[in-house]
C-alpha cells in the first residue's frame, strides 16, 4: 500500500497529527483518513499518529472534517503535524514504518 520511492511533500503542512487515539491498527488510521486523499505514509506511536498526505488541501480537508469526531469511544484531536522552526536552516528526516522518507527543510 505505501512505496518507498515517492518523493519528500512540497510542504510538512501535508501532514496531520492525530491525537489520543484509541489501541487501533495503521491500516485503521488510514481507512480513517483515506476519503481526503492521497496517503503516502502513516505512522502511529502510543496513542498518537501521523498521516502523510499527497497534498496540503487534503490534509486541510482532513483536519477539518476528523477534528473532534468519536473514533472508538475517543475524541480524536486532529492538527497539522508541524514543527517549531531549528535554527540554521536545518532538515529534519524521517521515516515511517514503511521506510517512506520524508524530509522538511528549515
Amino acid at each position: 500500500m505505501f512505496r518507498n520511492d515517492i518523493p519528500a511533500p512540497t510542504s510538512p503542512r501535508s501532514r496531520i497529527w492525530v491525537r489520543n487515539l484509541p489501541p487501533c491498527t495503521r491500516q485503521e488510521l488510514v481507512m480513517l483518513c483515506l476519503p481526503f486523499g492521497k496517503i503516502l505514509g502513516s505512522l502511529i506511536v502510543d496513542n498518537e499518529g501521523f498521516i502523510q498526505f499527497a497534498r496540503e488541501s487534503e490534509a486541510t480537508s482532513a483536519i477539518d472534517a476528523l477534528d473532534q469526531i468519536v473514533f472508538k469511544s475517543k475524541v480524536l484531536q486532529v492538527s497539522n503535524a508541524t514543527f517549531p522552526p531549528i535554527e540554521g536552516g536545518q532538515v529534519l528526516v524521517w521515516y515511517d514504518e514503511d521506510g517512506v522518507y520524508f524530509e522538511d527543510e528549515f
